[in-house]
């Protein structure tokens, strides 16, 4: 079972409707981070025009943890969270590479235990730990 499958599965469990549009959301977020315009762009190419339906679903999808938001150089960008080996709906790495404009994720739970374990933190419920780096590749 692939990545989208098991979105629309889990979906599905929760009792939640799986709409034509959010089976189109979720298949185009899948191994992408987008911004709400490039979202927009890839929906009207299936022939999903109504801005405020998108807003709708993605609000929806936030509220259940099935995407996140996340900001990078002052743009918010998009990601599904259920399930992805890469980072849980709440903590994860995401690093933005200027030079390509490419974000990549890392999957690092030392770094969590790390951050949550730290004395500044030891009287505070964390919600969820959220990480972004940019940087350029180094030229050698």
């Amino acid at each position: 079972m692939d990545l989208k499958d098991r979105y629309f599965q889990q979906i599905r469990a929760n009792n939640m409707r799986l709409t034509k549009t959010r089976k189109a959301m979720i298949e185009i977020l899948e191994n992408q981070h987008l911004t709400f315009k490039e979202i927009q762009k890839a929906l009207a190419e299936r022939g999903f025009y109504n801005v405020s339906t998108i807003y709708n679903n993605l609000e929806f999808f936030i509220n259940q943890k099935i995407v996140v938001e996340i900001y990078i150089n002052d743009t918010k960008y998009y990601d599904l969270a259920l399930g992805n080996p890469m980072h849980s709906a709440d903590s994860h790495i995401h690093i933005m590479l200027r030079d390509t404009n490419k974000i990549t994720e890392i999957n690092a739970p030392d770094i969590f235990d790390y951050i949550s374990t730290h004395e500044e933190l030891k009287d505070i419920d964390l919600d969820y730990i959220r990480i972004t780096i940019s940087g350029k590749r180094k030229h050698h």
